[in-house]
């Protein structure tokens, strides 16, 4: 779901972290505690942070983003820019729920040709006392649509997405439990005038995680998920079987080490086996991903960055060119 803000207290090493974090620790925000990227799979948690971050990535991932979030008049807001692939987010949190209204608008006109692109998208979460001590609720929903009118003959695309998520806090071990995701996606393509397709993906999975220290200066995250993802199609290629993805099961996660007051060193990996079924045929898709990086931390200031993959596989490049560089994304955090 390309386009959606998808959709925890005890914590770990490093309280406000960022992007590269997130990366190396498997990627999934629902995983995350008393860290300011889980304000985007529960906005109801946007109230429990003040910062200002910057984030740079490398060159094929794509550009960085900027945010602040501050508290005025006991109420918090927030502004970023580039981030979640919408230009402009705007957050607000009166205490008791917070909510993320995210825009983008770009138009092209050379010649004979006028292309627009626009995306809007709305997310809401508060707590609930509904597993363990409390549970985060959140909901969202987007609408993108892309036109383009060649010398008067107008084809595009649009997306409308729905998702809801849940996440329990406990104190077992499974201190997150249980993570249960849902979202659906509407996509329809008008690629010539007589022309349509539309395909309709459903996302339902379910897990549990650990965001705890196992010793004093060691913090374990990571999570068990298993779910389905189904698509239908409809239009013109209404005899197009549908397709479907069963996860058995996807485990994500990695550890945050100390090794002095200021440095932190992580390691993290995602394994994900899914089965695939389409009419007659079916197969099983597994893949495998592993990243390193770390975290320097000043009083409220902090520094995160993952490790190239090419600087660990092949070593720098210590005459000409730029790559194979020892980081490959950096972000900036100050904690107000």
């Amino acid at each position: 779901m390309r386009k959606l803000l998808i959709i925890l207290a005890l914590l770990a090493v490093a309280a406000f972290a960022s992007d590269p974090r997130l990366t190396v620790l498997g990627g999934d925000a629902r995983l995350l505690v008393n860290d300011y990227l889980e304000m985007w799979a529960y906005p109801g948690t946007i109230g429990d942070y003040e910062f200002v971050t910057g984030t740079s990535q490398s060159a094929n991932v794509g550009d960085g983003w900027f945010g602040i979030v501050d508290d005025f008049g006991g109420n918090t807001y927030g502004l970023t820019i580039n981030h979640n692939t919408y230009e402009h987010e705007i957050l607000f949190s009166p205490g008791g729920w917070g909510a993320i209204l995210s825009m983008d608008f770009n138009k092209y006109a050379p010649n004979d040709t006028t292309r627009k692109d626009i995306e809007i998208g709305v997310a809401w979460g508060t707590d609930v006392p509904l597993f363990g001590d409390y549970s985060d609720l959140s909901f969202a929903v987007a609408y993108d649509k892309m036109s383009q009118d060649v010398d008067t003959v107008e084809t595009g695309t649009s997306d409308i997405d729905f998702a809801a998520s849940l996440r329990g806090h406990g104190d077992d071990f499974f201190n997150l439990f249980p993570i249960i995701t849902m979202g659906v996606n509407i996509n329809t393509n008008e690629m010539t005038v007589d022309l349509s397709l539309q395909t309709t993906k459903f996302i339902l999975d379910f897990g549990a995680g650990h965001n705890k220290k196992v010793a004093d200066r060691t913090n374990l995250v990571f999570g068990v998920f298993t779910g389905l993802e189904s698509r239908s199609f409809g239009g013109d290629y209404v005899d197009e079987d549908s397709q479907m993805w069963i996860t058995i099961p996807k485990i994500t996660g990695g550890v945050e080490q100390e090794i002095g007051k200021w440095l932190i060193f992580r390691a993290g990996a995602v394994s994900n086996t899914r089965y695939y079924s389409k009419g007659d045929f079916n197969d099983f898709l597994t893949g495998y991903t592993t990243n390193f990086g770390f975290g320097m931390h000043w009083d409220n200031f902090a520094m995160d960055a993952t490790i190239s993959e090419g600087f660990l596989h092949s070593g720098p490049h210590m005459v000409g060119g730029n790559a194979n560089g020892f980081m490959g994304s950096l972000a900036a955090t100050y904690n107000f």
